[in-house]
């Protein structure tokens, strides 16, 4: 059987260097920004017209990251309710035959002139930095939005959590928000207020039981070490230590 390879048309650039912190889905963190940076073919601006009437767009992406690792049959899903192994079909996960994602983002703005080709700004995103994008399609609600659709072993809550800051941190959070990165505190407050560490953590130290109050973890997000600790059925930030 012959076997199709799709050239990237451009690539994503995030804040997120590494998988931990990174949502696990797409609108879980409307602070959660990128920008696609399309290659610079002169059609493309022809093919981008009137995707600025949408306010949301579909993109196709590969799991970059995972391009080179045997695919696997089950998978551990990355929720505590959650079944401890289902069919990598009937998940989101990136071991898959074919690496490929899809998420649905918010399209923020176009910048037809941007030097090396066209920029499409978007937020509420789950892509890890330099992620390749292989296509793009409008979101259109009157048939994507499934309102009888059930979420299969998905379905429950996912639980949130209070979110606090220290003072030194909270200073470094102010001087990223005003040269750097707008929202930077509302961005580490709403990958935090989910619990960003893998499944196997979650279950080992649960935020709830104050047994784990002290237990320190820690991501990296931007160029920063963001390091915190579970505090009061909570999660305290302690310090961003530059990377």
């Amino acid at each position: 059987m012959t076997q199709n390879y799709y050239p990237p048309i451009g690539v994503i650039t995030t804040c997120f260097k590494e998988k931990f912190g990174v949502p696990r889905q797409s609108g879980m963190v409307t602070e959660a920004r990128a920008v696609l940076k399309l290659n610079d073919v002169p059609e493309y601006k022809l093919a981008l017209s009137h995707l600025e009437d949408f306010s949301h767009i579909w993109v196709l992406f590969v799991f970059h990251k995972h391009t080179e690792m045997k695919w696997k049959p089950t998978i551990h899903p990355p929720r505590v309710d959650a079944p401890r192994k289902i069919g990598v079909f009937a998940s989101r996960s990136p071991h898959r035959p074919n690496p490929i994602g899809m998420s649905a983002v918010k399209l923020d703005k176009i910048d037809w002139d941007a030097k090396g080709g066209i920029e499409i700004h978007l937020s509420g995103v789950d892509f890890l930095d330099e992620t390749p994008v292989i296509d793009i399609k409008p979101y259109l609600p009157y048939t994507d939005r499934i309102l009888e659709a059930n979420g299969g072993w998905a379905e429950g809550v996912i639980p949130h959590y209070p979110v606090h800051f220290s003072s030194e941190s909270e200073l470094i959070i102010e001087e990223v928000s005003l040269t750097r990165h707008p929202g930077f505190g509302k961005l580490l407050f709403e990958m935090l207020q989910w619990d960003p560490r893998p499944t196997s953590q979650k279950r080992t130290y649960p935020i709830e039981d104050s047994k784990n109050d002290g237990m320190q973890f820690g991501f990296h997000c931007l160029d920063f070490d963001v390091k915190w600790r579970i505090e009061n059925k909570g999660i305290y930030v302690l310090e961003l230590v530059k990377v």
